[in-house]
């Protein structure tokens, strides 16, 4: 399958997708996003890319920590009536813990003035928004050596507080990018791109209900024009190494295929180029090896006719694998066509394991001009 008939069948298939998880998740009242989840440095330079490469991603993200902000400042109040309280009642003998509060509750202050504001969406203060998951775990930490605290924000908060229980303990914040859904989308955090929850009702098998297994692989990828995915190679190119992100591209155009080459020669360090003639399917095992030995300032550029489903899943599970180990370095995979049918499903697939390695990916269907 390539072409307009892939791009077409990508559409169908992320759309089929997303009405899934728009129906599924929250259903179970548990959700990960509302678990503590938090982005992370990566998670920002993604943050950061987006914002580059899509518009619509900063208003709806001002718009979204605005509303974060009422309730980061409504938090504040109630800490505040708490640590009135606790100076009325144990004044002189909890006087260095007291002092150490009004530390902490400062720092919660500067946090919910900063998120309040209009503040530019650059590099150092999209950093500082990481502060916040610190910031209330260090306050409500320190909280707990006074008795009934918790209990205490809990009771005072108003309706915009975020401090419950969950069980006997306070429940954890949602992610700070979280209002309604991720504000993130496609630029979310690797951890939650690749995470099907094991909640009731379960993500991954309402998935398996809708669609077979390649079409959950097309689903995971975007059909985009030629210039776009250009834009993201040089983007990466402009930020530099830490930016660079794996990045498999189905296109059928040969003049596209070279325009793509050419952008990834301008990258620094050696650029490594790899044809399989039989179609990409290397193991996960076999794909570490290579990134291993072609180092993190390098980019290996892999050329195929075709990849199907199982061999994508092999190839997400060994970039994930990389990241962690932090020994990633470029990679790029430029294929003519997607191989249907899959001659079987991929084991993590089959097995319905919470993480599926394709979510992260930048995958892109390419359609003729």
């Amino acid at each position: 399958m390539q072409g307009r008939e892939l791009a077409d069948a990508v559409r169908d298939a992320a759309h089929k997708l997303e009405d899934t998880i728009q129906r599924v998740c929250g259903a179970c009242e548990y959700t990960c996003c509302d678990s503590g989840t938090m982005v992370g440095s990566h998670g920002l330079r993604r943050i950061t890319k987006g914002l580059r490469l899509n518009q619509q991603l900063a208003g709806r993200l001002r718009r979204g920590l605005q509303q974060r902000a009422v309730e980061v400042s409504a938090d504040l109040e109630t800490i505040e009536r708490v640590a009135d309280m606790l100076t009325t009642s144990y004044g002189e003998d909890y006087r260095a813990e007291l002092q150490e509060l009004a530390e902490l509750t400062e720092q919660w202050r500067q946090f919910a003035q900063f998120i309040s504001s209009e503040f530019e969406f650059s590099v150092q203060n999209l950093d500082r928004l990481i502060a916040y998951s610190a910031i209330r775990h260090n306050l409500l930490r320190h909280l707990s050596v006074f008795p009934g605290s918790h209990s205490a924000l809990v009771n005072l908060g108003g309706p915009d507080s975020s401090f419950r229980f969950r069980g006997r303990k306070l429940a954890p914040p949602r992610c700070l990018f979280h209002v309604e859904g991720c504000l993130l989308g496609i630029y979310k955090p690797l951890h939650c791109a690749n995470f099907f929850c094991s909640g009731e009702p379960n993500l991954l098998d309402e998935c398996q209900k809708r669609m077979d297994f390649d079409e959950f692989v097309l689903a995971n990828m975007r059909a985009e024009s030629i210039e776009f995915v250009k834009s993201a190679i040089m983007l990466e190119n402009e930020l530099g190494h830490a930016y660079w992100e794996p990045k498999i591209v189905l296109i059928s155009d040969e003049r596209h295929l070279e325009q793509l080459h050419e952008l990834v020669r301008q990258r620094p360090g050696r650029v490594e180029r790899r044809h399989e003639p039989a179609g990409f399917y290397l193991s996960s095992e076999e794909l570490l090896q290579l990134i291993r030995a072609h180092g993190r300032t390098n980019t290996l550029v892999f050329t195929a006719p075709s990849v199907g489903g199982p061999a994508l899943y092999e190839l997400g599970i060994a970039l994930q694998q990389a990241h962690n180990d932090d020994i990633l370095g470029g990679l790029i995979l430029i294929a003519d066509s997607f191989a249907v049918p899959s001659f079987a499903p991929h084991p993590l697939w089959s097995d319905q394991m919470m993480s599926q390695p394709l979510g992260g990916l930048d995958m892109y269907v390419v359609a003729p001009d």
